[in-house]
């Protein structure tokens, strides 16, 4: 029996233990950039929304992310993913300013064809009595 292996170890090949990938920042990055480039396009929306700037921001990011597009081929690997993670939050800063007044817009209108239908309803009510 070779020597260093377990008596129930009956393949005859030695245990290999990995050494642990060390964490480096670019893997941090590429694994929690969409959590960053959310966080930073909901904070960049609520700062554009106090200031008023919420026709120019989601100007900036369509002009950002056809930008992005354009030159993503010539960025460096490097560079690739932090300029990802700038022009998906002006992305999202863009897009969650009309998405709040569409979801406003959603709800008044739904709101006030409910109140149709209890008007409605409170009309029948009182036509039976």
């Amino acid at each position: 029996m070779i020597r260093g292996m377990a008596d129930w170890n009956v393949s005859s090949d030695t245990l290999t233990i990995e050494q642990r990938q060390r964490r480096s920042p670019s893997r941090w990055l590429h694994q929690n950039s969409l959590r960053i480039a959310v966080l930073f396009g909901l904070v960049e929306a609520v700062i554009a929304w106090a200031y008023g700037y919420r026709l120019l921001m989601t100007l900036i990011g369509v002009l950002s992310v056809f930008g992005y597009l354009q030159i993503r081929n010539r960025l460096p690997q490097a560079v690739r993913r932090p300029v990802w993670v700038v022009v998906m939050a002006q992305a999202i800063a863009g897009l969650v300013l009309p998405l709040v007044y569409i979801g406003m817009a959603m709800f008044v209108v739904v709101g006030g064809l409910i109140l149709i239908v209890l008007a409605l309803v409170m009309l029948g009510d009182l036509m039976r009595r």
